[in-house]
């Protein structure tokens, strides 16, 4: 289990017993501030190799400022986007990314937050050096501007407009690339 702060989430209370619960396979991803602006992956295999979970909480760009204080983090998209070009990404084996921002191109629900003028938004094309990213944020599931960019979507309803949509789960067959 790999388990990321969102939006309506205390990162710090999620990740208190983060070192207790690695033990049992349950990875919570520590705070992003200077002392953990470092994100490391919860590192997989199965029978085509290696595979990098990269678990990036909700960021604001304050938030990319203050850990990263040289990284261009004006907008949600900038802020983002100097988050995953500091990963060590190895382009050899998978990498997952999961992550919990708002999408351009994402169909919302009357339940969450709009920003003016669409400020929160993030251009998809930062997450062009992963195989799949796993999203939450957005309450129904959905691609966004490919099939391995997706939301799993909330497991409940919040809100009427979402009365007649189809909650579903999300299952991920990474395969070997390529497959």
């Amino acid at each position: 289990v790999i388990v990321i702060s969102g939006n309506h989430d205390s990162a710090e209370r999620l990740a208190f017993g983060a070192r207790l619960l690695t033990a049992r396979n349950i990875h919570l991803s520590p705070v992003f501030d200077r002392e953990h602006a470092e994100i490391e992956p919860v590192c997989l295999t199965d029978e085509y190799g290696a595979v990098a979970v990269w678990p990036v909480p909700f960021l604001k760009p304050a938030h990319v400022r203050a850990a990263l204080p040289d990284a261009p983090a004006s907008t949600y998209t900038e802020a983002l986007g100097a988050v995953i070009a500091a990963l060590p990404l190895d382009p050899a084996q998978r990498n997952v990314l999961l992550c919990h921002q708002f999408i351009t191109g994402g169909e919302r629900s009357e339940s969450e937050d709009v920003s003016v003028g669409g400020l929160d938004n993030v251009d998809a094309a930062v997450f062009n050096a992963f195989d799949y990213v796993a999203l939450g944020h957005l309450h129904r599931p959905q691609s966004v501007t490919r099939e391995t960019v997706r939301y799993c979507g909330s497991p409940l309803k919040y809100s009427f407009s979402e009365a007649r949509d189809e909650k579903s789960v999300t299952i991920v067959d990474l395969g070997a690339r390529g497959d």
